[in-house]
């Protein structure tokens, strides 16, 4: 099987990923384990590359490397295996008719019907598979998109296209689905319309992303309550164990979010919808895969069961800051037993290389209100052999609106009492300003000499730039000449509903000729005293609804533009405990 590609690259400097709470979206990770895989053969589902559930809820579950498909009850009791053919690479999708005929796509190698009977669609190339309100199958064969009969009579072949690379097919009312990976768009068919002509084409260009990184291996399902479309984006194309994300789009093809939990490690590369609208995914490119679970939800966010992942990778450490700080000796410390939501990635793109470390602590926070809360952030920024990194230009960072950045009480640092400044006279000037520090290395571009590493510390102080409320980000270095620069990141107001303020900078284009940034880490967090009242620089809630213990977020939208065009848009995803 082909694998997913990352591109996530919210971190490239430390402000990336600070400041971030819960976001609102239209649907909530119930749980992460919608199946009990223990009790399947083997004590798990290997590889679970599809998905499909029943009018009445029995949910069918293909394990890609047993070459079988696993069947569960509604609640997720194991109750049987299906034979799957005796295909090397086992079923992958599946779908499944009203009337309960259970169809499996072999990976390449046909589609097979394996309830009620053997039934064989010989499509050479197939890697999708799905079925109509009438029963008949629809097989996408890379280049076109085959429909059957339920008696396995060909009917018809749409969307012909021999330059196409066709991954996933998905059917709402007459309209066909297909994802062109060649073209990186999901196109729109009329099922008894012009075969050829797509009467619709989604490029995902207001996902996080800022289009789909890549439709090999996709997987598309739609909503039969809504008829809202979820796509599976291959984020790691060419990885053994892939991380992917689940977006949701309306039926005009609207952009609405992507689903908590995201990215998925193991690309999800089944997906599947119950007669009621509950949507079940899998990640299927691991030997133990796993299954989620969805359901619609219109409160205050995504919410997920402890436990349910929530999107946070792999855990890490804390980001290396300056102990003794004025800012380190105020923050909000995590509790015993209240760990941190911590994680990690690395990213590239291109010749680029990102590795991202973020904390946010504590953990639990108030179900209502706020609470003071630091968060950490460390960024490593690479190139691959021979070449450099392009120059980050600009950041925009947008906010949910249940965080919150309340400067006042807190003095106010001018641009021109830091700059230029040592990080001594700095801090001598506007220490009561500081809200976080942190370090950070660079490489130093020297007229016919090897790049020059250097190094040094960052204050971050609130301040003001150009007569409006910003954080001024102090950066000096000694090596191989003492530099000082002052980055302003400007407070405003995004105006998009579920966010609420946004962060805009502008590196000085001086960055660009003496060099650029290899790793930063940063962190920020608070506490003071303003008019006899205790306050927080920085604050924010865990808004799960009463019920729920937890909530699984994405912690805000950034977008970020370097030198030659490139721009790349992204959300970072954590989860946060009720108190």
């Amino acid at each position: 099987m082909r694998r997913r590609a990352l591109l996530s690259l919210c971190g490239a400097l430390f402000l990336c990923l600070v400041l971030s709470a819960p976001a609102s979206a239209a649907r909530a990770l119930l749980t992460e384990h919608a199946v009990r895989a223990e009790e399947a053969p083997g004590g798990s589902i290997e590889g679970p590359c599809g998905v499909a559930v029943s009018a009445a809820g029995q949910i069918y579950v293909s394990a890609y490397y047993a070459h079988a498909v696993e069947s569960f009850s509604p609640s997720g009791a194991y109750q049987s295996s299906l034979s799957a053919g005796t295909s090397p690479e086992g079923p992958c999708g599946l779908a499944i008719t009203a009337g309960g005929a259970l169809y499996a796509n072999r990976w390449h190698e046909g589609v097979s019907r394996l309830l009620p009977g053997a039934l064989v669609f010989d499509e050479a190339e197939s890697t999708g598979v799905a079925v109509d309100s009438s029963g008949n199958v629809y097989v996408d064969d890379r280049t076109d998109v085959a429909i059957y009969e339920p008696s396995g009579t060909l009917l018809r072949t749409i969307a012909a296209d021999p330059q196409a690379d066709y991954y996933g097919v998905a059917v709402s009312g007459e309209k066909v689905y297909v994802a062109d990976a060649a073209t990186g768009t999901v196109k729109a068919f009329e099922a008894d319309g012009t075969p050829s002509t797509p009467i619709q084409q989604i490029n995902g260009s207001a996902t996080p992303q800022g289009e789909f990184v890549s439709l090999v291996d996709a997987a598309l399902a739609v909503d039969p309550t809504n008829g809202h479309l979820v796509v599976v984006d291959n984020l790691q194309p060419g990885y053994l164990h892939p991380k992917g994300a689940i977006e949701e789009f309306d039926a005009s093809g609207a952009f609405l979010s992507q689903l908590p939990g995201n990215p998925i490690d193991g690309a999800p590369s089944g997906l599947a919808f119950s007669a009621t609208g509950t949507l079940f995914a899998t990640s299927g490119n691991s030997e133990e895969g796993t299954v989620f679970s969805y359901g619609a939800y219109s409160g205050l966010g995504p919410l997920s069961i402890p436990g349910g992942g929530g999107g946070e990778g792999s855990a890490s450490a804390s980001a290396p800051t300056s102990q003794g700080s004025p800012a380190s000796q105020d923050a909000s410390t995590s509790a015993a037993g209240d760990a941190p939501a911590s994680a990690s990635e690395t990213i590239q793109r291109g010749h680029l290389r990102v590795g991202v470390n973020a904390e946010l602590a504590p953990r639990k926070l108030p179900r209502k209100g706020s609470a003071p809360v630091t968060f950490s952030v460390a960024a490593t920024i690479s190139a691959t052999k021979g070449s450099t990194p392009p120059q980050l230009q600009r950041i925009e960072i947008e906010i949910n609106r249940y965080g919150h950045i309340e400067p006042k009480g807190l003095p106010v640092c001018e641009m021109n009492e830091i700059q230029p400044a040592t990080n001594e006279a700095a801090l001598e000037a506007c220490g009561p300003s500081l809200v976080g520090t942190g370090n950070f290395k660079a490489n130093v571009l020297i007229s016919q000499q090897a790049p020059f590493p250097s190094d040094g510390k960052v204050y971050a102080f609130n301040g003001t730039w150009k007569g409006r409320p910003a954080i001024l980000a102090h950066v000096y270095g000694t090596k191989p000449v003492p530099t000082s620069s002052t980055i302003p990141f400007v407070i405003g107001s995004s105006g998009k509903g579920s966010y609420g303020a946004k962060l805009t900078a502008s590196l000085p284009q001086v960055t660009s000729k003496w060099g650029y940034v290899t790793g930063i880490s940063m962190k920020l967090g608070k506490s003071f005293s303003s008019h006899g009242k205790r306050r927080s620089y920085l604050s924010a809630s865990c808004p799960a609804p009463k019920g729920f213990p937890g909530a699984s977020f994405p912690l805000s939208r950034t977008s970020l533009d370097f030198a030659g065009g490139k721009k790349v848009s992204t959300v970072l995803n954590r989860s946060c405990k009720a108190k």
